[in-house]
């Protein structure tokens, strides 16, 4: 029985040794002509130039890089096989709700981005799949950040950098909105005009290569759009005495107010009033679908205290001061009238029904 012992015992300790050099395969990243390396990479959004935003959006303007990497090993006794992007010396603000996101600007309250990165699994069999499973994010939390092979056997004999593959990495970058974000503030607000460092890709003992990781645009916000816009369908004109009509052809009759409504409008920006596709005479919309003849209808809106008519030739800016804005929603309103006159002078006027469609185009400067 001592016998049987004495031969247990050096086999116990033949595999402890076995598993030290496992434990000593340290995993690296660099170029596939040197390890270490320090290169910097910059990564620009595909929002790079003019964007309209709004509150709580998510999955805005992706886009992803790729960047050559070369995987790395060594045998020694303290070195590392994690990988992890590191938000170390990063020049933007953490989302405290939000452990992937980042603030893009301090100017811009509530405009966030994520950054990950993947990494290939190694080809080499002594190394198998990263775990956990890539991406890992720029960010604080361990539990995302960061990722390493499974095994590591086979590099005993690497006592020296030894690589062992080359490969690409790919970077994804989006954009988020939150509550927050207030479009009419931001507005005009130029982003990542220079490169600002986001973080390092590396391993944990930063042993070997070290990437730097900037972003860089410029990125700039524009006016929001409209969510949208509504107005009365059918406005009812009532009845004229055509020999009313006759007796002041210039006269505006019937004037009856109807409104458009302006939704989530929250840079609060000018509206276009446009109807120069429809059928004009006299700056009258023509009564194309009604039998009386030489009448027309017009329509205003209302600036401060006065009556403006529109000119149904060609596109009417409207101040945003005549929107009547509540609120930081951007709701607002556009009150216009509209009123029957004459197309042609009184001895074309005939009685008749007046039936007009018109197209209004909206837009913003």
């Amino acid at each position: 029985m001592r016998s049987l012992l004495s031969v247990l015992v050096p086999s116990l300790l033949l595999l402890v040794t076995s598993d030290a050099f496992a434990e000593g395969c340290g995993f690296m990243i660099g170029s596939s002509g040197s390890l270490n390396v320090h290169p910097d990479v910059i990564i620009t959004p595909a929002a790079a130039g003019t964007q309209a935003l709004l509150p709580n959006q998510n999955d805005l303007f992706p886009s992803t890089m790729s960047y050559p990497v070369s995987y790395w090993s060594r045998n020694q006794g303290t070195v590392s096989k994690t990988i992890i992007f590191d938000p170390k010396l990063s020049e933007f603000t953490a989302d405290p709700n939000n452990p992937k996101g980042w603030l893009v600007d301090s100017a811009v309250p509530g405009l966030y981005f994520t950054l990950s990165v993947n990494l290939p699994n190694p080809a080499s069999a002594k190394w198998g799949s990263f775990s956990p499973a890539m991406p890992i994010w720029l960010s604080n939390d361990a539990t995302i950040n960061q990722s390493a092979p499974q095994t590591g056997w086979g590099c005993a004999s690497d006592k020296n950098d030894t690589h062992t593959e080359d490969t690409n990495m790919t970077f994804s970058l989006n954009f988020y909105t939150t509550a927050d974000f207030d479009p009419a503030k931001a507005a005009g607000k130029q982003l990542l005009a220079s490169r600002k460092r986001a973080g390092t890709v590396d391993n944990t003992m930063q042993s070997g290569g070290e990437f730097d990781i900037f972003l860089q645009g410029p990125i700039t916000i524009a006016s929001a759009s409209c969510a949208a816009f509504n107005a009365d369908d059918n406005i009812d004109l009532g009845e004229l005495y055509a020999s009313d009509l006759r007796a002041n052809p210039s006269g505006e009759f019937n004037k009856k107010p109807f409104q458009i409504t302006l939704s989530n409008c929250y840079a609060q920006p000018d509206l276009i009033v446009n109807l120069s596709t429809n059928q004009v005479k006299n700056n009258l919309l023509v009564n194309t679908n009604g039998k009386a003849a030489g009448i027309g209808v017009g329509l205003g809106y209302t600036a401060g205290t006065t009556n403006e008519r529109l000119d149904m030739t060609q596109a009417v800016t409207i101040d945003s001061n005549n929107l009547h804005y509540t609120g930081d929603n951007g709701n607002g309103t556009l009150d216009m009238y509209a009123f029957l006159s004459a197309t042609d002078g009184k001895s074309a006027i005939t009685a008749g029904s007046v039936d007009v469609s018109a197209v209004i185009t909206l837009s913003h400067p």
